[in-house]
């Protein structure tokens, strides 16, 4: 499945034949509890302008925190996979697959990102519950 590529420069690049293939009809989806958090940090306070801008912000929080993945059901949708920012979606692809290197398909790729990102909306929406604000500079510099 994947061919490793000597770049030339002390590099190997690894091409992923259809390892980070996501559908753009795919949804992303989180957990319902989540979902509000969503609606209030976009819709409410305005502090992203789309809920896959915090989609991806909060897979990097939970990533850097290295916070333990949600594995609670994602039932709810928040946005097609079309829809997500694609150097966005290429940074956090990257990040998942490289740190799980049990992952062998899109499907399972999509499934794990989910679960960061909704542990990185566990740790935004407790801040703003102690706290009262939502202040992202807490969790990325």
């Amino acid at each position: 499945m994947a061919e490793n590529y000597n770049s030339g420069k002390g590099g190997v690049l690894v091409n992923m034949q259809g390892y980070f293939h996501l559908k753009e009809s795919d949804h992303v989806k989180t957990s319902s509890v989540n979902k509000e958090f969503y609606n209030k940090v976009v819709d409410e306070l305005g502090i992203f302008s789309a809920k896959h801008q915090l989609y991806t912000y909060a897979i990097l929080v939970a990533i850097l925190r290295g916070a333990e993945v949600d594995t609670s059901t994602k039932s709810e949708d928040i946005c097609l996979v079309g829809n997500v920012n694609s150097d966005n979606l290429a940074i956090v692809k990257g990040l998942i697959a490289k740190l799980n290197p049990d992952i062998k398909d899109g499907n399972s790729l999509l499934k794990r990102m989910h679960e960061y990102a909704d542990a990185g909306i566990n740790l935004l929406r407790i801040e703003y519950e102690n706290n009262g604000v939502f202040r992202m500079d807490q969790f990325i510099d």
